[in-house]
């Protein structure tokens, strides 16, 4: 099972690997690490792994050998950050250390599981009837999506959860549908269940719980968020429409405190006077996660734009592109969203080559310019990001805590604010159209909240494999690093 796993997350990773800028060893340093094992979780399983995601600051801020904790001795951790400092990971490299956290994780799971079976008596050497087996990872189940230790919860504590669940998660029913889907497909066409049967049930279940969860939650929440949108395909919506949606639509989660949302990276307020909600930065918010019982991750809204990512990486298969080769693969590139082929607006075109121009002629997949030129390809799909340090991923309570302020507004503030905004949202509006007669919307949008600040994953790596990368197109071509340039100047 762990050779599987770690051939399966081998290939996982291979895309990402194969477009990272590496050493003079072709290995990925620790920046280039820690960002390919966040998207690794995070498209797998909707995990971001603490010591890992990036939480507002650059990748480079950490090592993901952190994200073991104490589950690694400290010795045997310094090992690993001498490692990475002086020879970096191959793909193999990490892979494994991918596989072990993996493995740390489902030990975690196993812990937990073997507490409810003390909590009901039962011995990990016995057998367990079907209905038996449902009751253990039902009550697994519970505790781990309300965030309780098992261990540390008595049988009357859990039968009072048991009588409560309906109300404390509404999606409880679904819930045990999903398990019980998962227990016919695990374990089909058994009666009785050892602890190993039971095990791979609940590893499976914490491994796809996130995609459960992001169809049923997530998904909710984004369908809410279009249909606000302000204008087709912008990927907006004017924080006054969201407030409103509360009364109007019975979006009860949609009241999250002004300021908190911009904390979160949430806001475009490129315009004071009409302050708008970022849909996929808005989806992906902490205050949108689920903390589990987990000492290792949380539980997030499924970033879309990971998908759309890893298309790009296997076509391109090198750390940087020329701008003409990346509108040819992301014009023929759907999403939810967004038909394909489709024709690029020419505002759009011109900002991926004013990146390549920053960077002489070829545009780094994993840098924030072109993190930003996505978003605006695909509005709803991809997150805007916002420069390192700006934002802060944090839970709602620690914001709340470290400001006094109240995280979400009372249905009296809500109703203030809307009748305090409404007209100058529409007078705003007028203004936009006049101003902005003949012009597109995305055209608008891009102009509005681009900006030129440049952060790469790491930047060392990326100096040496670019400027090897020029070396080799000097020979083949010495004109070559003008084309870009050229290109703007013939638009």
């Amino acid at each position: 099972a762990t050779e599987a796993r770690l051939k399966d997350i081998t290939e996982a990773l291979a895309h990402t690997f194969a477009t990272l800028p590496k050493n003079e060893r072709g290995a990925v340093g620790t920046a280039g690490a820690r960002y390919a094992i966040h998207r690794l979780f995070v498209q797998r399983h909707g995990w971001q792994v603490q010591g890992v995601a990036p939480e507002g600051e650059t990748w480079s801020s950490s090592s993901p050998v952190a994200a073991l904790g104490e589950g690694v001795p400290g010795h045997v951790q310094d090992l690993l950050d001498k490692r990475f400092g002086s020879h970096g990971l191959d793909l193999h490299e990490l892979a494994v250390l991918a596989a072990t956290l993996e493995n740390m994780i489902h030990a975690e799971a196993i812990q937990s599981l073997e507490a409810t079976y003390k909590v009901y008596g039962e011995s990990t050497e016995g057998v367990l009837d079907e209905t038996g087996t449902e009751r253990i990872v039902d009550s697994y189940m519970q505790a781990y999506v309300l965030g309780h230790n098992m261990s540390e919860l008595t049988r009357q504590m859990v039968d009072r959860m048991h009588s409560r669940i309906d109300r404390a998660l509404p999606l409880w029913q679904k819930t045990r549908e999903f398990l019980r889907d998962v227990q016919r497909e695990v374990a089909p066409g058994l009666s009785m269940f050892s602890f190993a049967d039971v095990t791979r049930i609940v590893e499976t279940v914490s491994e796809r719980y996130g995609r459960f969860q992001d169809a049923e939650d997530c998904e909710d929440i984004r369908s809410r968020l279009v249909k606000l949108e302000e204008a087709s395909g912008t990927g907006r919506v004017k924080l006054v429409d969201f407030y409103a949606s509360v009364m109007k639509h019975g979006n009860w989660q949609f009241r999250e405190h002004p300021e908190l949302l911009k904390q979160m990276g949430a806001l475009d307020d490129t315009d004071p006077s009409v302050p708008r909600v970022i849909i996929p930065n808005y989806v992906n918010t902490p205050s949108n996660c689920l903390n589990p019982a987990s000492a290792f991750y949380a539980i997030c809204c499924r970033d879309m734009c990971e998908e759309l990512m890893d298309h790009v990486e296997s076509k391109i298969r090198d750390p940087f592109a020329r701008p003409e080769k990346i509108v040819d693969v992301v014009s023929a590139l759907p999403s939810a969203s967004v038909s394909a082929p489709r024709t690029l607006p020419a505002a759009l075109v011109r900002k991926l080559q004013e990146v390549a121009v920053h960077h002489n002629g070829l545009v780094p997949l994993h840098s924030r310019l072109f993190a930003q030129w996505m978003h605006f390809a695909y509005p709803r799909e991809c997150q805007y990001p916002h420069i390192s340090g700006t934002t802060l991923n944090t839970t709602t309570k620690e914001w709340a805590a470290a400001t006094g302020l109240r995280m979400s507004l009372s249905n009296a503030e809500v109703e203030a604010y809307v009748e305090s905004q409404s007209a100058a949202s529409k007078k705003a509006s007028t203004s936009a159209v006049m101003a902005g007669d003949g012009e597109d919307e995305a055209d608008v949008l891009c102009s509005a909240m681009w900006t030129p600040d440049e952060e790469l994953i790491d930047v060392e790596a990326w100096r040496t494999a670019h400027s090897e990368r020029q070396l080799t197109d000097a020979r083949s071509s010495p004109r070559s690093v003008l084309r870009a340039v050229a290109m703007v100047g013939a638009l």
